[in-house]
């Protein structure tokens, strides 16, 4: 395996109504996953702060990554896809855990 929970990676990401379209996504599901199914729920990372969904974001900073985003970004956490390993370009860094445990609790309370 050589993804893992907390990891924030570029993907080919499926845009609905666009297509695909490259975009860094953070990697929610456990490791455990991975290694028994073969792929990886992830969610969306994007630059543009739709005011329509605006309360579906989780705004990130620099301070929260192992890495500096080129960006202001903010994790869309309304916006989940499946992947495989063969679907990620790169690995970008990781989220801090306490941010992290944040982003899963908003997934939570946007979706559900």
């Amino acid at each position: 395996m050589t993804y893992h929970q907390k990891d924030i990676v570029e993907i080919d990401f499926p845009i609905p109504g666009e297509g695909y379209k490259v975009h860094p996504a953070v990697i929610v599901s456990n490791d455990e996953l991975q290694v028994d199914e073969g792929f990886v729920y992830v969610a969306l990372i994007s630059s543009q702060d739709f005011s329509y969904s605006r309360h579906y974001a989780y705004p990130l900073t620099d301070d929260m990554l192992s890495f500096k985003m080129q960006k202001k970004s903010y994790v869309k956490c309304q916006v989940l896809a499946v992947t495989v390993d063969t679907g990620i370009i790169r690995r970008l860094g990781t989220i801090k855990q306490e941010y992290f445990d944040e982003i899963v609790d908003k997934i939570i309370e946007s979706i559900f």
